[in-house]
């Protein structure tokens, strides 16, 4: 593990290869599972202030679901914050399918400059999660066999899940703390090596 500020890096962050290969798994992970992408309260203002920008890109029953909600979230009873599921198919209230691959409609509103708000971070990090340790922030890698393509994926790119997250993990901690990580990790291999 590594320490970077006050983030703790899993090792496999650095050693495990990850890239999404959406032509194999078409979006499972928006579809799959057994409640929606986890949200920071900070989260909530931007997906209600952004809802009527994004939600044409939803299906139908998206739609329904979240107006039947009232809220553009669910509060979970452990106390957590996340994205409504539509009843029937259990996907992401957000998810709409385009050529057959599972997508979601905030990056689809995002992408065409029509909200400032790209996606949820859960979503944007993922294969990696986010929580909290006493004072530090934890980011572990979430093993899920419906990554099977994208670890393949990223093996033959040679692409560490680090390197494949610099975006989300740059909006999320800032460029100098993601320089600093890369800088972590040069060092650690050095060390690994002699």
């Amino acid at each position: 593990m590594l320490i970077v500020g006050d983030v703790l890096v899993s090792d496999e962050l650095i050693d495990k290869c990850f890239c999404c290969d959406l032509s194999q798994c078409h979006g499972a992970c928006c579809v799959e599972g057994d409640s929606g992408a986890p949200l920071a309260p900070e989260e909530l203002g931007d997906l209600d202030e952004n809802y009527p920008l994004f939600k044409k890109y939803m299906t139908a029953e998206g739609v329904e679901t979240v107006e039947q909600n009232g809220e553009t979230f669910v509060f979970d009873g452990s106390g957590d914050f996340g994205t409504p599921l539509v009843e029937s198919t259990k996907a992401c209230a957000f998810a709409f399918y385009e050529n057959g691959i599972c997508k979601c409609a905030i990056e689809k509103a995002f992408q065409n400059g029509e909200i400032p708000f790209q996606k949820p971070m859960s979503c944007f990090l993922y294969p990696v999660r986010a929580s909290k340790v006493g004072k530090y922030t934890a980011l572990n890698y979430h093993h899920w066999d419906i990554c099977a393509s994208a670890c393949r994926y990223g093996g033959e790119l040679h692409q560490p899940i680090y390197r494949f997250l610099r975006e989300p993990l740059v909006r999320k901690f800032g460029l100098e703390w993601y320089e600093d990580l890369c800088e972590a990790v040069e060092q650690r291999n050095r060390e690994n090596v002699g």
